[in-house]
């Protein structure tokens, strides 16, 4: 199955390092973000794997990967979510694995494609419990006295984590400058598409964010042979 990993986006949120290198490409433990994604998928047998990226930054991908035989969609410019797997979708032949590039967790493909087909699903997103929320939350009575505060607590439901198995009917949904998680899975659901969520016990870093991407560093560096979990944002 191909995996397409969307790695072109703006890096608005990782502004103003995102100007000197792309946000994909940013030193997690000392090697790209992009790097663990695309070695993890090779390593669970992955060996078609399309870097979705802007001819921009082009050259600092292809140099990066120069030791892997990977296959690039080069739009001209940074592009949203949608547009970017627009215009990849020369090369989508069949059901494929989409990732994004700047989130970091663990995850058995295998045990998400089994999931997959088991239920004829159109859509499969990995996802992941125990999300902290990075804001206090109030709880209130009728005339807004605050009866409880909870600092930063945990989602139980689950969160997506940028990965999914996604059927080529996708494309049919997708809009021109709109975004995957926010418009294309919502218009899905109104139509009444087969979504399933594979939730791992797992932790997630989304390296687009300066404060995540510190703990997946100091992840990296200090706890490598314990779970993600241990000491990422779930925790």
């Amino acid at each position: 199955m191909r995996m397409l990993v969307l790695a072109g986006g703006k890096g608005e949120r990782f502004f103003p390092f995102s100007t000197l290198i792309p946000k994909c490409l940013i030193p997690v433990a000392g090697k790209p973000c992009l790097r663990w994604i695309v070695e993890d998928a090779i390593q669970q047998g992955f060996t078609d794997i399309v870097l979705c990226i802007n001819m921009k930054d082009e050259s600092n991908f292809k140099y990066e990967f120069r030791d892997l035989k990977l296959k690039y969609s080069a739009s001209k410019e940074p592009n949203g979510t949608v547009d970017e797997l627009l215009f990849a979708r020369v090369l989508i032949e069949g059901a494929f694995i989409l990732r994004y590039g700047d989130d970091l967790t663990e995850i058995d493909y295998g045990e998400l494609l089994k999931f997959h087909r088991e239920r004829e699903a159109v859509v499969t997103l990995g996802a992941t419990t125990g999300f902290r929320l990075p804001v206090g939350i109030l709880e209130t009575d009728a005339v807004g006295r605050v009866t409880k505060f909870i600092e930063k607590p945990r989602l139980e439901r689950p969160s997506w984590i940028g990965i999914g198995i996604f059927e080529p009917r996708v494309l049919n949904y997708l809009r021109p400058g709109e975004d995957i998680a926010a418009d294309t899975i919502s218009r899905m659901l109104e139509a009444g598409e087969k979504v399933y969520s594979f939730v791992v016990q797992n932790g997630w870093y989304d390296v687009g964010n300066i404060e995540h991407w510190r703990m997946a560093d100091d992840y990296f560096r200090n706890s490598r042979s314990a779970s993600i979990r241990d000491e990422s944002q779930c925790e």
